[in-house]
């Protein structure tokens, strides 16, 4: 009878840690996970509470977050989600600034703090009737196929597709309740946004060269700290040398701590420590572009300079006037993970570097800037540039792209394609949980070989018709 015993206390005390390492570890980050999707899909993307709590949140069904509680408060403009009462979790919404994760203690002098942005006229992209010498049978249906289904239950759940050619909307497709309107998440797409907000403030003379140390006080207040070699390229081209564990699988990994159980993703990631000198280990880092924000923002002098940037800088010369890139508790912007825009606006990303940073005829990017961004970095093996994509990570050869492609690429399926050999820009959003649903290689290829190249393009005539609708074609 002893051994029945034993086993009995054994697996109390399992029991025990089990319960224990869910309230210390998965709890926090899933009620902030819970708290920060439903809170952005309800009160940016306007979504209802249903959905959010659905797709956004349970899309899957994972079993931690099944155990988290959400309470949304419609009044105030608040989620707050918790496990059976505990590790209570708050996200709060701001106009221009989007949902942040806060505390109750801090929640109601978040909401009061909202910065003066003035308006920004809307600028519609111009559409276009399919160019003749473009398969539309063949588009058509890639685009149905990247909507559809691949089994019984949803696992693709592609929510907005635009497809840009020389610049106007050639074809676009959303999910239900989604409109040309409907801002969503890029995810790490956001990351591709600060290496273009960085090029507006070199343009405009606020940032140094690219070979400077970065401004961060905490490295440059310890003159011996190595960190102070660290370069505005090291960190845009993902070679700084800092620790850090983009494990997105371990709740205690360096990247969900940052992004869910911290006060600031910027603070914590200027905490990291060197682990390799500068330039000399490729790393993909989300870290990194959360130092570049704070960065921006010692190199603006004023919380409120800074949280203007993106408008200032970028979304009123584009008419973007529903992006916003959303903040940590301390007023950062979280560069790495939290910019929100229609599929139209962030095909406007795309469309505005195709052009080499150039938009309706003016140079708002340093000449060059672009060449830079998609070009390999020395350490990166032809796969990554100045925070933009320069190969689709972890796919085989084939099919094969246009050499001259490079890519946005976020969570759960985010991707910004730029072709230019084809004068093509790709947006594809979504909640892609499991990646065989949707490959997003055999998508862009098919898209880019119902393309012809610019050479034959040139030939065509000017007039084609700018009052067809896309969604049609």
């Amino acid at each position: 009878m002893g051994w029945i015993k034993g086993i009995f206390i054994g697996l109390i005390l399992l029991c025990m840690l089990a319960i224990s390492a869910f309230f210390i570890w998965l709890a926090p980050v899933g009620a902030a996970y819970t708290a920060k999707m439903m809170c952005s899909a309800i009160f940016v993307s306007r979504l209802s509470s249903e959905r959010a709590l659905r797709e956004d949140v349970l899309a899957d069904n994972n079993p931690v977050l099944s155990l988290i509680t959400a309470n949304v408060d419609l009044r105030h403009q608040r989620v707050h989600a918790h496990a059976f009462g505990f590790r209570t979790r708050i996200a709060v919404y701001r106009p221009h600034l989007g949902c942040t994760l806060s505390t109750r203690e801090q929640a109601d002098a978040l909401q009061n703090n909202v910065p003066v942005i003035r308006q920004i006229a809307t600028e519609p992209l111009q559409t276009a009737s399919l160019p003749q010498n473009i398969d539309g049978k063949k588009l058509n249906d890639i685009l149905s196929d990247a909507m559809d289904e691949p089994g019984s239950h949803p696992s693709r759940r592609s929510r907005a597709i635009v497809v840009l050619h020389q610049g106007k909307v050639i074809a676009e497709r959303y999910d239900d309740g989604i409109t040309v309107n409907t801002p969503l998440p890029g995810w790490s797409m956001t990351k591709s946004v600060f290496n273009i907000l960085l090029g507006r403030m070199r343009h405009e003379g606020i940032l140094p060269s690219l070979d400077t140390p970065v401004l961060i006080n905490e490295w440059r207040g310890q003159p011996a700290d190595p960190r102070n070699a660290i370069t505005y390229d090291n960190l845009l081209s993902m070679t700084g040398g800092l620790a850090f564990d983009e494990s997105y699988w371990n709740p205690l990994s360096d990247v969900v701590q940052m992004l869910f159980t911290q006060p600031s993703a910027a603070a914590f990631a200027v905490a990291r420590p060197q682990e390799h000198a500068p330039g000399t280990i490729w790393a993909y880092n989300s870290g990194t572009t959360n130092i570049l924000s704070a960065a921006m923002r010692n190199l603006t002098g004023s919380t409120a300079a800074y949280q203007r940037l993106p408008y200032e800088l970028l979304f009123r010369p584009l008419g973007m006037n529903r992006a916003v890139i959303e903040t940590d508790s301390e007023g950062y912007f979280v560069g790495s993970s939290y910019m929100l825009a229609t599929a139209r606006e962030w095909g406007k990303i795309g469309q505005f570097f195709l052009q080499d940073g150039i938009w309706e005829g003016q140079r708002l990017l340093p000449e060059g800037w672009v060449a830079h961004a998609t070009t390999s970095a020395p350490a990166a093996n032809g796969v990554y540039g100045a925070h933009w994509w320069l190969q689709l990570p972890g796919a085989d050869a084939t099919p094969q792209i246009p050499d001259d492609a490079y890519f946005a690429l976020g969570h759960d399926g985010q991707s910004l394609t730029v072709i230019p050999s084809k004068d093509l820009v790709i947006v594809r959003l979504g909640l892609t949980r499991n990646r065989e649903s949707f490959v997003l290689r055999d998508f862009v290829t098919g898209i880019a070989a119902a393309v012809p190249d610019r050479v034959e393009n040139e030939n065509l005539p000017a007039d084609i018709p700018q009052d067809a609708d896309p969604s049609q074609n």
